[in-house]
């Protein structure tokens, strides 16, 4: 694994705070399978299922349980079936049996658990077993099911979910088509 670029709260994952103007190599890991960049943190899975954090944390987005930046990679939990991830100022992830999970910043509903209470570890979302691709942005999310139906949820200022409003969902609701 590979980085540069800003690194202000360690989001490179070098044990270091200091910009880097070239790619320098991360660790000596050759089993990264996904990677994903938020807002000054990045998250990551092994082919082993495992799911690593670092970078900033102040809303919890890392998902190691503390607000506590991490300059150097952490692996999240001990699990291993994480197979999909996205982030914004908060992490999303879809588990190998199709649950959803997500972390961090909620102060717009973005996490999707029906509330506004950030959350510094995973915490699933709904019971549903059919998620099978995510997308994060800075305060919204936006998800596929097996069945191609589209949902959303989180900031919707500027009609970003695509409800035909400009209210925030705390709750994953469906958007009127299916992407099949």
């Amino acid at each position: 694994m590979w980085a540069w670029g800003y690194n202000g709260n360690g989001g490179l994952g070098d044990g270091t705070t200091e910009n880097k103007s070239s790619p320098i190599q991360i660790g000596t890991g050759t089993t990264w399978s996904q990677i994903a960049c938020g807002s000054y943190h990045t998250v990551a899975i092994k082919t082993d299922g495992t799911m690593w954090a670092w970078g900033w944390n102040e809303y919890g987005q890392l998902g190691d349980g503390t607000t506590t930046d991490k300059y150097s990679l952490v692996q999240i939990g001990t699990g291993t079936t994480w197979n999909q991830i996205a982030a914004g100022e908060h992490t999303v992830a879809i588990k190998t049996d199709g649950t959803l999970w997500a972390w961090g910043r909620n102060d717009q509903g973005q996490l999707g658990d029906g509330t506004t209470i950030n959350k510094s570890s995973p915490v699933q979302i709904g019971t549903g077993t059919t998620w099978s691709q995510i997308a994060a942005f800075y305060l919204h999310t936006v998800a596929v099911k097996t069945d191609g139906t589209l949902w959303a949820w989180g900031w919707n200022l500027y009609g970003q979910l695509g409800d035909g409003t400009n209210t925030n969902s705390s709750s994953p609701m469906q958007i009127g088509f299916s992407i099949q």
